[in-house]
Parts: structure tokens; C-alpha cells; sequence
């Protein structure tokens, strides 16, 4: 069941049941990894799950993302980061620019 709560209480709740990132006010933001949808602490959809406990859920329709799968939009991914050929061992890498660029000089 979908919570309505007041302002104040929202923010209380964001706080409470958000374990991996502070939420310092309603308009803080977040970005989800999964629907790469950004969103703020209004937006976030708070759930009832009794026993006065809440479930926090990620706005979008469709996407039933938790916390943990939130960032805040400034922290780079992982993908967006590391090189293309991440994989390979340390070696390979600097074996394998030797023989393109010998490659290259060659043709």
C-alpha cells in the first residue's frame, strides 16, 4: 500500500530505511541503475509494509528498484570508467598496444 505522508515524515522515512546514502532533503536526488531514470525525495515511492515499517521504491513505472540500487547522478559508473578491454591481465594489455602499434609502423 501506497504511504501519503507528510512532508517532514517522508524525509524522516527516506532517511530511516535508506541504509546506503544520506538524504539531506527532499530535493536530493538520485539516479537508478536499473531504468536510469533520475528522481528526488519527493518522487520516491514509500510503501506501508507493516508493522510501521516502509519499503522505498524507485518512481518509475514498471521499475520495482530498492535503495541499494540508487546512486547519487554524480557517481560515475563502473562502465562508463573502466576501459573497454578491463578483462584482460595486466600483461596482455601492454603486449597487445606493442604489436598494434608495430602493426601500424608497418602498414
Amino acid at each position: 500500500m501506497v504511504a501519503h505522508l507528510k512532508l517532514d515524515d517522508r524525509l524522516a522515512v527516506l532517511r530511516a530505511e535508506d541504509r546506503f546514502r544520506t538524504w539531506r532533503a527532499l530535493d536530493d536526488e538520485r539516479l537508478c541503475i536499473i531504468c536510469k531514470r533520475k528522481f528526488n525525495g519527493r518522487q520516491v515511492e514509500i510503501r506501508r509494509a507493516g508493522n510501521r515499517k516502509y519499503e522505498l521504491h524507485c518512481p518509475t513505472e514498471g521499475c520495482n528498484s530498492r535503495p541499494h540500487l540508487w546512486i547519487y547522478p554524480t557517481t560515475p559508473l563502473v562502465s562508463h570508467v573502466a576501459e573497454s578491454d578491463w578483462w584482460r591481465p595486466a600483461g596482455e594489455k601492454h603486449e597487445r598496444r606493442a604489436f598494434v602499434s608495430a602493426l601500424r609502423a608497418h602498414g
